[in-house]
């Protein structure tokens, strides 16, 4: 099976990532291994995580304010993360990111 991230999920990421490194280091490797593991345990079953609509389903962490929204393309068995959300972000701004839309 096959991964990538859309550029904007990586970005934002990245800025998580940054964020938790200003608070502290242990916090922000604490917050890595949470995507991770989040990660893994997408690509372990990608279909097992519920489906929000548009062939596209979400993660929830539990220790951090953070969804993985992505799509499974069981065809070719490939995950795409099209975004790495904070909890209190308006919840549909990355919606143009889906496969089939206009970026």
């Amino acid at each position: 099976m096959t991964r990538e991230f859309h550029p904007e999920a990586e970005r934002e990421l990245d800025q998580s990532a940054r964020w938790y490194a200003e608070q502290s280091l242990f916090a922000a490797e604490r917050f890595l291994k949470g995507i991770q593991n989040a990660i893994d345990s997408v690509m372990h079953d990608p279909a097992r995580y519920q489906p929000v609509g548009e062939g596209v389903r979400v993660f929830r962490l539990t220790r951090f304010p953070y969804k993985l929204f992505y799509e499974f393309d069981e065809g070719i068995q490939h995950v795409r993360i099209l975004c790495v959300m904070h909890n209190r972000r308006r919840p549909d701004y990355w919606h143009d990111r889906i496969e089939g839309r206009a970026s």
